[in-house]
């Protein structure tokens, strides 16, 4: 799975927008934005909070192990 593949799960199984994926990762809606369309990939602080938030790991979000869950983790 790519990573533009797994970030459009993050949002669909969360019922988030790109706006509000951006919030909680502290990054900019354009970032975001640029990982769905395959133009860049999550530097390693965002891959950082992409598991702090849903639990993908950096091997699974690049791709290098098939993601298993997709849901924030509720705090």
């Amino acid at each position: 799975m790519k990573t533009s593949e797994i970030i459009k799960e993050i949002l669909t199984v969360n019922n988030l927008s790109q706006e509000k994926l951006a919030a909680i990762l502290s990054v900019s809606q354009k970032a975001v934005s640029n990982w769905l369309n395959g133009c860049d990939t999550p530097k390693a602080s965002s891959m950082l909070m992409i598991y702090n938030n849903f639990g993908i790991t950096p091997n699974e979000l690049l791709g290098l192990e098939e993601p298993t869950n997709f849901k924030q983790k509720t705090k």
